[in-house]
C-alpha cells in the first residue's frame, strides 16, 4: 500500500522515468562496449571511452525531457552539472577497472575478456550511480529541498539514514 502510494506521488514517478531512462542506456552501453570489444582490438578502456561519447549526449536529452521535465531553474541547473559530473566519474572508474581486467585478463580468450569488460563497466558504473543517488539525492537535495533549510524531522530522518 505504501509502495502504491509512493509510485503515485510526484517523486515516485520522477525515481520511475529516472529507472526506465536507466533501463534504456545501461544495456544500450552494454551492447556497444561488447560490440567493440568482438570487433575491433582496442583494449576495453577504449571501447567505454568511445561508447560514453557515443551515449552520453542522447542520455543527457532522455533525463532531461523526460527525468527533469518538472524540475525549477535552480534544481535544473544542479541535476545538469551533477549528471555530467557523475557521467566524467563513471566513465573514470569503468576505464580505470577495464584497465584492471585487461592486466588480469591477459592472454585469456574473448569471452572471458569479455565477462571481466561487463563486470567492470556494471561496477565502475554503479559505484558513481549509488554514490550519486545515496549522497546527493538522499542528503544535498534534500537539505536543498525549496531553498529551505531543513525543519527538525528532516534532519531526524537524515541521521537515521546516515548515523555519524
Amino acid at each position: 500500500m505504501v509502495l502504491r502510494e509512493h509510485l503515485r506521488s510526484e517523486e515516485g514517478r520522477k525515481q520511475l522515468r529516472y529507472a526506465a531512462v536507466s533501463l534504456v542506456f545501461v544495456p544500450l552501453g552494454q551492447v556497444f562496449v561488447q560490440f567493440f570489444h568482438w570487433t575491433t582490438t582496442w583494449p576495453n578502456y577504449q571501447s567505454i571511452l568511445v561508447t560514453a561519447c557515443l551515449l552520453t549526449i542522447p542520455n543527457y536529452f532522455a533525463n532531461k525531457l523526460y527525468v527533469w521535465k518538472d524540475t525549477s531553474k535552480d534544481r535544473l541547473r544542479t541535476q545538469i552539472t551533477v549528471f555530467w559530473v557523475a557521467a566524467l566519474m563513471g566513465t573514470g572508474f569503468a576505464m580505470g577497472l577495464a584497465q584492471l581486467a585487461d592486466h588480469l585478463t591477459e592472454g585469456s580468450s574473448k569471452p572471458v575478456q569479455g565477462l571481466w569488460l561487463f563486470i567492470a563497466q556494471l561496477a565502475g558504473y554503479g559505484i558513481v550511480w549509488v554514490g550519486r543517488y545515496v549522497f546527493l539525492d538522499r542528503v544535498i537535495f534534500k537539505m536543498t529541498h525549496h531553498g529551505e533549510e531543513p525543519d527538525a524531522e528532516e534532519l531526524d530522518e537524515l541521521h537515521r539514514e546516515f548515523p555519524v
